[in-house]
């Protein structure tokens, strides 16, 4: 018996032996792969032979980065040892990163096959499917053993994941709100958690669950920008000046060379008006990711800002040349050569700018109207604002469907109104066939400015804004609008802008004091800025960029101002006009300008409560519109 024993023993000690030499012969051996044959007999006699070579042979070959020799001994084990899930796990793991999707796929639901209720086995074959771009099939998994997730907090994190990728937002956010953030295990679910709440619109149960979450300690670059995000979408005064920037600065601290990080930053800075501070995060942000188009639009704008034309100029010309046919960046660029005084550089490529939209239109202009219906269901309008104004209608009894294809529609054509006076000034006489009766504003207009003085009109930005332009071209009357349009512009309505793509704000201040001095009609569209930081107010539950520079303007220079709104009417454009408040005698400019506010947002309400053809959708009051939280 005693001699049985020990010759059991020796002989496992000799078939671990065996096995060892095998192993280091494979190690050492120009191709390890083709060697691993030799794996089988010598793992058929070891006892336990699995441990080492998982100890000798596959840790050492995922140190040296030789993943195909660990897969192939991996391989190996699961042949011998085939109800073992950690050597599967293990090797699912590294076909992943090996990029075959298939085989990491196959070896990761078998071992849950053999182990069901092996929540980090889920996890696993989860994440390679999210890894795959295998979303829709990531979700079902997810969905499929959803019970784990919540029973395991520390495993959550795939399975949000999973849902968020999918856009399946709702189940993300069902999982993080049954989080504990008191309770979590690590950051990286905290932060995903948080979100999983703000893709689901829920930034209030985001903020403060991301707050919680630091309370306990769980603080990272990710979860700080994720808060920091989150604040910005909630968008109060003090989120956008205060709270974001305090935990982006936070999670700069702990990650300084996070792109991200340092781009939101930068732009928070720059939307907070804080331009100089908003210079060097955004030109690190770059220097560390210079194919970052947005972040370098941005750093653009805050060169301008601190008045450095020659270096924004610069900085939009390097997109310009990466991306020769956005027209986003060659706008932007004229402005900003304009007004650093390279004139010939601007008008070259104004003249490309205008070339390029013209080959887009179609021969007529009836031709362009007629092809609207074809692109109502490609117009890129935020589902925010269709919600919004939708809740604004007047029409209660309105099919929400059909509400939307018209105000779709009114948000192309005046985007066709603007490309066809740009771009084919030869035949903006079709475009000006769209126009209505125009004496009922000759008549509006004539015994304001019989008095020799100018005239405040306040707009925005609805209905056919470009309409405008065209009516008191063909009126005779002599008018201003302030405009982004670049001065280059060669139109025969150029000379009526006053652009603030390529001037400061106090050049633009005196040009309207100069352009109602001369009794003319000066434009303004009260609801937009070029300047990042402009100032908002409160406009039925949404901030709204506003500007309190037109009343000021009358009150200053003690002329009559008017609320203009353009509309369709029986296929054609028609002209809302209302005088606003005048001054009262011995008034002072402060509670002027807050009786002119009030009246100003009266009429404006009025008109987005009609026909929604006549909303627009873009810019202006639209620009900073969000979603309802529904935290609650």
């Amino acid at each position: 018996m005693v001699d049985t024993l020990a010759a059991n023993r020796q002989s496992a000690a000799d078939a671990t032996a065996r096995l060892r030499d095998v192993i280091k012969a494979i190690h050492s051996a120009p191709d390890p792969v083709r060697d691993m044959a030799a794996l089988d007999p010598a793992l058929a006699q070891a006892s336990e032979g699995w441990r080492d070579v998982r100890r000798l042979l596959v840790s050492p070959f995922v140190r040296e980065g030789k993943f195909a020799p660990a897969i192939a001994a991996l391989e190996k084990l699961v042949a011998a040892y085939p109800s073992r899930i950690d050597d599967r796990r293990t090797l699912a793991s590294l076909l992943g990163r090996t990029e075959q999707w298939d085989r990491a796929i196959t070896e990761a639901d078998a071992a849950a096959d053999i182990e069901p209720n092996a929540v980090a086995v889920h996890a696993a074959r989860i994440q390679l499917r999210v890894q795959a771009g295998r979303l829709a099939d990531a979700a079902a998994v997810a969905r499929a053993t959803l019970g784990m997730a919540q029973n395991e907090p520390g495993e959550a994190y795939f399975w949000m994941l999973a849902f968020v990728r999918n856009g399946d937002v709702a189940e993300a956010a069902g999982i993080a709100a049954a989080l504990d953030p008191g309770a979590l295990p690590n950051e990286r679910v905290a932060t995903m958690a948080v979100r999983a709440l703000m893709e689901d619109g829920r930034t209030q149960a985001a903020i403060q669950f991301g707050s919680a979450a630091l309370s306990a300690g769980h603080d990272c670059a990710a979860l700080r920008s994720s808060l920091g995000l989150a604040h910005l979408r909630r968008g109060t005064e003090e989120d956008r000046k205060m709270h974001a920037l305090t935990h982006f600065e936070a999670g700069l601290k702990a990650s300084p060379a996070d792109v991200r990080l340092l781009s939101l930053y930068g732009e928070t800075l720059l939307r907070a008006g804080r331009y100089k501070e908003a210079v060097v995060p955004l030109a690190q942000a770059i220097d560390l990711a210079p194919e970052l188009e947005q972040t370098r639009a941005l750093y653009a704008r805050a060169l301008r800002y601190t008045l450095r034309y020659d270096d924004a100029a610069d900085q939009l010309m390097k997109l310009v040349e990466k991306t020769p046919d956005k027209l986003l960046w060659q706008r932007a660029a004229i402005g900003a050569l304009s007004q650093a005084g390279r004139k010939q550089e601007a008008e070259a490529l104004f003249g490309k700018y205008v070339a390029n939209r013209s080959t887009r239109l179609p021969q007529t202009f009836q031709e362009a109207m007629d092809q609207l219906e074809e692109r109502l269901d490609t117009a890129p309008i935020p589902q925010a604002r269709l919600d919004w104004a939708w809740s604004l209608r007047g029409d209660v009894h309105a099919d929400r469907a059909q509400w939307e294809r018209r105000a779709r529609w009114g948000h192309l054509v005046d985007h066709l109104l603007f490309d066809w006076l740009e771009c084919r000034e030869e035949s903006v006489e079709e475009a000006m066939q769209l126009l209505g009766e125009l004496d009922t504003g000759e008549r509006f207009f004539a015994p304001l400015l019989a008095a020799g003085r100018g005239v405040v009109v306040a707009t925005a930005h609805v209905g056919p804004m470009y309409a405008g332009l065209m009516a008191l071209e063909l009126l005779g009357i002599p008018s201003r609008w302030l405009a982004t349009a670049p001065r280059i512009a060669q139109s025969s309505y150029a000379a009526a802008l006053i652009s603030t793509a390529d001037q400061t704000e106090a050049q633009v201040a005196k040009a309207c004091m100069r352009a109602l001095g001369s009794g003319n009609v000066l434009c303004l569209a009260i609801d937009g800025a070029a300047n990042p930081a402009a100032p908002r107010a409160i406009f039925e539950g949404q901030e709204v960029t506003y500007s309190s520079f037109a009343s000021h303007l009358a009150h200053r220079l003690g002329v009559p101002s008017v609320f203009y709104a353009p509309r369709w009417e029986n296929g054609h454009v028609a002209y809302t006009l209302e005088m606003l408040p005048a001054v009262n005698p011995g008034e002072d400019a402060d509670a002027y300008s807050q009786r002119w506010q009030k009246a100003y947002f009266e009429r404006l309400r009025e008109h987005v409560a009609g026909p929604p053809e006549n909303l627009r959708l873009s810019g202006g009051i639209w620009r900073h519109v969000t979603s309802a939280d529904r935290s609650a």
